[in-house]
């Protein structure tokens, strides 16, 4: 069997791989979605995998001899097996505000690798060399003439001739070449083609040089000697080509190696409070622990990734930051048209995100108590989330959308900061990685002699900023 034989066999047997997995964790993704689809969402395909691959992990992970030490203060001493109850808070994965910011990528094992693009140009063509980088995923797309007209008939910015020279000849890479394109300069005299084979100088009338078509073949003689390097600028017509033709592309996928990390509580009752609370009130205390604990995981998850972006939003890399915005009111102005001069901050932050990276913009914002406040204001600017004045925060929360972006308020963050990012589509693009490796792990009830009731916890994940030149800063001052 040939290696391509291979490879698309090999390939087809890990995409019918992830497609079992969906199909044997069919609760759990089912119980997901129908949680989404409250909220007005639906599960991608790629959404489905993720989950299916942790709640697979999970089982994986519990079940190992290693892990017989769950918790630092529940082993296997006191707990004679380790039972997973998956259907707790099915939906943590899809609910986190974290999934909102930040690409999600599941870890097949507890330490492997996230994956993003380098693009590098294969051939070279005026002034892009082969091996330069076109798109990379930590830093952006290549800026230069060449670079953004290299999927293109036209070759800029060719190096003809170098400096100090008085004649200049030699034969253009591309062939053949389009009549009535080319020119050349060296910033003081400029050669223009003719369309029927001359060169006519813009300084000189009685001179002029020749181009071939076919072979590329020129000749100038200059006014005077070069004071900088001749470049060329021409098209050629890459159909009927005879040297070179279509330009390559290069593909390479970077690995980055990632070790998730554990996200570990345990819970301690008495059954008597349990019954008590059961019979005064008709509450059981378990389910609402598991609600509550459920929730400081997801906290604490979605916290740290926040966090792990606001200080690459500060380091060295990032995007220019587009300051202050001051709710001061000047002599004159009103506060209702003064607080719409906001969407214009959020604007600048964008386009600061696009010039640092040139392919890739601001999809979100995560904002502190006061520019909250502020953004709620902006109707019809900001739409607001499905029951948002209903559910209760518990950490960061998705607070709406302003102008499509989607907005998460973060009680924790300092009040007047302002976060900015990009929320690629693909693994691929991506500016920072959320790597989930195991949703939400319980263990059984355990009741000990003394009739006190313990239960465990365990989610686990990893995370790691690809480009930070998808993010920024700012800051909010002013308010009343």
């Amino acid at each position: 069997m040939k290696i391509n034989e291979l490879m698309e066999t090999r390939v087809s047997s890990m995409r019918a791989e992830r497609t079992r997995l969906v199909e044997s964790w069919s609760p759990i993704v089912n119980a997901a979605e129908a949680y989404l689809q409250k909220e007005g969402r639906e599960l991608s395909d790629i959404d489905k995998q993720n989950i299916s691959r942790c709640c697979e992990n999970a089982l994986l992970d519990a079940s190992k001899g290693s892990r017989g030490k769950l918790f630092e203060t529940t082993d296997s001493s006191n707990i004679q097996f380790l039972g997973i109850q998956l259907p707790v808070i099915a939906a943590l994965l899809p609910s986190l505000a974290l999934n909102e910011l930040a690409t999600i990528q599941a870890l097949d094992r507890r330490t492997a690798g996230v994956f993003y693009f380098d693009v590098k140009y294969g051939t070279t063509k005026g002034s892009v060399t082969a091996a330069d980088t076109m798109i990379a995923a930590t830093t952006g797309h290549n800026a230069t003439i060449g670079g953004r007209r290299y999927a293109s008939q036209r070759v800029e910015n060719e190096l003809v001739e170098p400096a100090g020279e008085i004649t200049a000849a030699g034969i253009l890479a591309y062939l053949p070449v389009i009549a009535g394109s080319v020119t050349m300069t060296d910033g003081v005299e400029t050669w223009t083609d003719d369309g029927a084979g001359v060169m006519n100088s813009d300084l000189s009338t009685s001179s002029a040089g020749t181009i071939d078509y076919a072979t590329g073949a020129y000749l100038l003689h200059f006014t005077a000697a070069t004071i900088s390097p001749t470049y060329a600028d021409y098209k050629y017509n890459y159909e009927t080509k005879t040297t070179n033709g279509v330009p390559e592309v290069n593909f390479e996928i970077t690995e980055s190696t990632l070790t998730a990390e554990d996200f570990p509580l345990r819970a301690n009752y008495t059954l008597a409070a349990a019954i008590d609370l059961e019979r005064a009130h008709g509450i059981s205390l378990e389910d609402e622990l598991v609600k509550y604990l459920g929730n400081e995981v997801k906290f604490t998850m979605d916290h740290l990734g926040i966090d792990l972006m606001n200080t690459a939003a500060s380091a060295t890399g990032a995007a220019t930051s587009p300051g202050t915005f001051s709710a001061t009111i000047s002599s004159g102005q009103e506060w209702i048209w003064h607080k719409y001069r906001f969407i214009d901050f959020v604007e600048k932050a964008n386009v600061n995100i696009i010039a640092k990276t040139l392919r890739m913009l601001c999809t979100w914002i995560v904002v502190g108590n006061d520019a909250s406040r502020l953004i709620r204001q902006l109707d019809p600017h900001f739409k607001a989330a499905a029951n948002l004045n209903t559910n209760p925060p518990t950490g960061p929360y998705v607070l709406g959308t302003l102008d499509g972006r989607t907005v998460v308020h973060d009680p924790f963050l300092d009040s007047d900061r302002i976060l900015f990012g990009w929320k690629g589509d693909s693994y691929l693009q991506a500016a920072f990685v959320f790597a989930p490796y195991i949703p939400l792990l319980t263990t059984p009830t355990l009741v000990t002699a003394d009739l006190k009731a313990q239960k465990g916890f365990l989610s686990s994940g990893a995370y790691k900023v690809i480009n930070n030149g998808a993010l920024c800063y700012g800051a909010i001052s002013g308010l009343q």
